[in-house]
Parts: C-alpha cells; sequence; structure tokens
C-alpha cells in the first residue's frame, strides 16, 4: 500500500505525454541527455589521472654528456660526464652527476637533450597527448 502514490503520480505523468510507452521514450531520452555528459566528464577526468600518473619512462638510467653545457641556474656539466635520471615530472628533471657530492639537481629536459643523448620533451609519448 505504500507506493500507491508513487503508481498515482506515474499514472498522471503517462496521461500527461501520451501514454505508459510515450513515458518510457521521455524517460529513456532524459536518462540519456543527463547521463550522456556526466559519463564524458568522468572519462575525462580517469583520463587526466591516469596521464598525471605516468611513471618516468628515464628513471634509473645513466646518459653520457656529448657536449660541456650550463643550464639556467648554474649548473655546468662537462664534456663525456655521466649523470643518472633519478625521476622526471614533464619538463623538470632530478639528476644525479656521477662522482659529484653535492647531487641531486633539478634541470630541464630540453638542457639536457641538448648535451646529451636524453630524449626531447616531444619525443616522449604520454605528454604530448
Amino acid at each position: 500500500m505504500g507506493n500507491l502514490g508513487t503508481y498515482q503520480e506515474m499514472t498522471k505523468l503517462a496521461k500527461m505525454v501520451g501514454g505508459p510507452r510515450s513515458l518510457a521514450a521521455v524517460t529513456a531520452v532524459a536518462g540519456y541527455i543527463i547521463l550522456r555528459p556526466s559519463e564524458a566528464a568522468v572519462r575525462r577526468i580517469v583520463r587526466t589521472i591516469k596521464k598525471r600518473n605516468v611513471p618516468c619512462a628515464t628513471k634509473g638510467q645513466v646518459f653520457l654528456a656529448d657536449a660541456s653545457g650550463k643550464d639556467s641556474s648554474g649548473l655546468t656539466i662537462q664534456e663525456a660526464g655521466e649523470y643518472r635520471v633519478l625521476e622526471c615530472d614533464g619538463e623538470a628533471v632530478l639528476i644525479e652527476l656521477l662522482g659529484d657530492s653535492d647531487s641531486p639537481y633539478f634541470v630541464s629536459s630540453t638542457f639536457l637533450a641538448s648535451i646529451s643523448d636524453y630524449p626531447s620533451a616531444d619525443a616522449e609519448g604520454p605528454e604530448s597527448s
């Protein structure tokens, strides 16, 4: 007996839209219009979170400098100097200069690509999409 009020409301709605089949069609269309953008938003959020948590592809690799260079913060890497990538996040890379007691240093991936065979930022796939 508790659902009699709900049944009466559904009957009134069905009569207003032209019957139960019309009510079912209106309900399906309205659900699609409301739920579809919500689904798209959730997918976009999930994609953004997955993209943000992309691991550093060069983490732990050791690179050899082909040329000497000095970055904007004053760090100088000599030709034939070796460095290990500890972590990277977009353009920023945390490196350890092998044999340097003042390590680690933050440098840009552009700087590293200009003095060694470090992959350039546009070559790293997930970040560019």
